[in-house]
């Protein structure tokens, strides 16, 4: 009877140290930090808008250890009225513009920063609500943010276009996802001055150049 119970335990124990091996490496949303919104900049003398652009995703695996070197693409396929830069101005970001993402890998604590540049396509043209993006880690969904811009003409960096796009917008639909600036869930006059913020800043002064020019936008 004891060499059965041994042997029950072996099993158990293998069993669980299987189990345990299946979880490591596999990308846990649950476990994994992304951000609720991602905001789509533009840039100044070649210098990206971290300020208001910048987002860390941290990607853990099931039994919540960080996953080093783990492909982080961050998709915009579902945004119609969003393009991306195809020169991101940063040489560890990979861009495939006929998928619309944007791929970086993590280090060894799990982390990857990025800064998207990117814009809109006018006033008038938004048709993306909240928590259109995606963000996959290792080809596992990990996160469904909302996706919003500041240069919502997709021109001549952020200036008085945009600022018409956002009014059209917040009279438009309270839940287009590129104007919700502050993220609470709808637009707002407190978007508002998170525009204001960002054209006064002056960071952000520079769009995509426009297609088919080297370093030009994603097709919208």
């Amino acid at each position: 009877m004891t060499g059965l119970v041994r042997k029950a335990t072996l099993l158990t124990a293998a069993g669980l140290l299987v189990a345990s091996a299946a979880m490591a490496g596999v990308p846990s949303e649950g476990n994994s930090t992304k951000p609720a919104c991602i905001g789509l900049v533009g840039s100044v003398a070649g210098v990206p808008d971290a300020a208001a652009g910048q987002f860390t995703v941290v990607v853990r695996d099931l039994a919540n250890n960080p996953l080093n070197g783990a492909s982080v693409v961050i998709d915009f396929s579902l945004c119609d009225d969003i393009g991306i830069c195809l020169d991101q101005l940063d040489v560890d970001a990979l861009v495939n513009c006929p998928a619309k993402t944007v791929r970086k890998f993590t280090d060894v604590t799990g982390s990857v920063t990025f800064t998207v540049l990117g814009g809109s396509n006018g006033a008038g043209l938004a048709t993306t609500l909240r928590n259109g993006g995606r963000i996959y880690a290792n080809g596992t969904l990990i996160g469904s943010p909302t996706v919003v811009a500041y240069d919502l003409d997709g021109l001549a960096g952020v200036g008085a276009n945009d600022l018409s796009a956002w009014l059209t917008d917040f009279g438009l639909d309270p839940d287009i996802g590129r104007s919700d600036l502050d993220c609470d869930g709808s637009v707002g006059a407190n978007d508002l001055s998170f525009w204001l913020t960002e054209f006064g800043n002056g960071t952000s002064a520079a769009s995509c150049a426009p297609p088919p020019a080297p370093g030009g936008t994603c097709l919208l």
